[in-house]
C-alpha cells in the first residue's frame, strides 16, 4: 500500500478518535456546588465541575462547546467549556436564576429569573446580558420553541405560560393554567406543549398553535397522591416525537405516555425523588436525576430497563445531554 495512504489514512483515525464527540449528561448538583459529566456510552461519571452556589439550571449551546449553568445561591451564571471543562465567564444576573436555555440559534442564553419576575438576556456574542423581559411573577422555565422566533415561560405565581417574540423581546400571548405551572417540554415539530403543574400528579397537553390546554393525562396512584407538591415534575419527548416521557415525584418512577393518543404505556422504577429526564439524540437512551438518592439513572429505552445507576453529587437537579468533545 502507498505510504501516502497509510499516513492519511492514519491521520484520519487519530482525528476521529481525538475530535470524537460522544453524547455525555451535564448534571447541576445542588447541594454540592458542582455540575457532574457523565459519559454515557461508558455509563460512568468522568469528572465535577466546580460552578457557583446552589447550581439549579442547565443547557448546552446548539455546537455543542459551551454548557450554561444558572447558580441559585449567588444570582449568576456560569459559561463553561465543553472542551476543557473549565468556567470561562461568570456573569451576574437578577435574584434566584431558575432554569435556562439557549436560543434556537444559539445567540443567547434565556434565564428565567425566579425572585425578579422576568427573563434575563445573555448574548453569547460577548457573555453580556443586553435585555430583561417582564414575564409574569415567578417564571420557572424557559422553553424555546422549534421555529426559533418564540420561547415559552411558566410564571408559576400568576397560573399561567407566556409567549415570548425573541426578535421583539416581548411577551405576545399567554394561556392560563389551573395551577403553579412548573416544567414543560415540547414535540420536535412545535405542535404541541406539555406542561406539569405543582400539586397535580400528571400532565397537561397544550395545542401551541391554537394557544389552549386540550388534554389532560394523569399518572397511577393519583387516588393516593398526597398533595404536598411531591407530583409529576420533569418531562421530555423523545426525539421521534411520538413519546412523552414524564418523572414522579410521588411514585419514583417514570412513565411513556403516547403523544397520538394520550395514553399511558408503561412505567419503570427509577432512584428516589426524580427531578428531570432527557434523550440522548438518537433516543436510545434516557438519563433521569435522582435528588435524593444523589444519583442519575441511565434507562434502555428499547430494553425498558435502567441499565446504570451512577452517583453523583448531592441534591441532583436539572440536566441537559449533548454530543460534546
Amino acid at each position: 500500500m502507498n505510504k501516502k495512504i497509510i499516513l492519511t489514512t492514519a491521520i484520519a483515525l487519530i482525528s476521529t478518535v481525538l475530535f470524537a464527540q460522544t453524547p455525555k449528561a451535564y448534571i447541576t448538583n445542588y447541594g454540592s456546588d458542582f455540575i457532574s459529566v457523565v459519559d454515557i456510552q461508558k455509563n460512568q461519571k468522568i469528572t465535577d465541575i466546580k460552578t457557583g452556589n446552589k447550581p439549579h439550571g442547565t443547557a448546552v449551546s446548539p455546537d455543542g462547546n459551551w454548557i450554561a449553568v444558572s447558580n441559585e445561591g449567588d444570582n449568576t451564571v456560569s459559561i463553561i467549556s465543553a472542551t476543557d471543562n473549565k468556567v470561562k465567564q461568570t456573569i451576574s444576573v437578577g435574584k434566584t436564576p431558575h432554569q435556562l436555555s439557549f436560543s434556537i440559534d444559539g445567540k443567547y442564553v434565556l434565564t428565567a429569573i425566579n425572585g425578579e419576575h422576568k427573563v434575563d438576556v445573555i448574548s453569547t456574542a460577548d457573555w453580556k446580558l443586553v435585555n430583561s423581559i417582564p414575564v409574569g411573577r415567578n417564571p420557572h422555565i424557559v422553553l424555546p420553541m422549534p421555529d426559533g422566533k418564540t420561547a415559552w415561560v411558566t410564571s408559576e405565581g400568576d397560573n399561567k405560560i407566556v409567549k415570548v417574540n425573541l426578535d421583539s423581546m416581548k411577551v405576545v400571548a399567554e394561556i392560563p393554567t389551573f395551577g403553579f405551572p412548573r416544567v414543560m417540554t415540547a414535540t420536535p415539530d412545535g405542535k404541541y406543549i406539555y406542561l406539569t403543574i405543582r400539586w397535580f400528579h400528571g400532565l397537561v397537553k397544550i395545542d401551541a398553535e391554537q394557544n389552549k390546554i386540550i388534554a389532560q393525562v394523569l399518572l397511577p396512584q393519583s387516588d393516593k397522591f398526597d398533595n404536598e407538591g411531591k407530583a409529576a415534575h420533569g418531562l421530555s419527548v423523545a426525539p421521534n416525537g411520538k413519546t412523552v416521557y414524564l418523572t414522579s415525584q410521588f411514585t419514583n418512577d417514570v412513565t411513556a405516555i403516547d403523544v397520538a393518543m394520550d395514553k399511558i404505556l408503561k412505567n419503570i422504577t427509577v432512584g428516589t425523588n426524580p427531578n428531570w429526564i432527557e434523550f440522548t439524540s438518537d433516543g436510545k437512551f434516557a438519563i433521569v436525576s435522582n435528588t435524593s438518592s444523589n444519583d442519575a439513572s441511565i434507562i434502555d429505552v428499547e430494553k425498558w430497563k435502567v441499565v446504570a445507576t451512577i452517583p453523583v453529587g448531592k441534591s441532583p437537579k436539572r440536566l441537559w445531554v449533548a454530543n460534546t468533545k
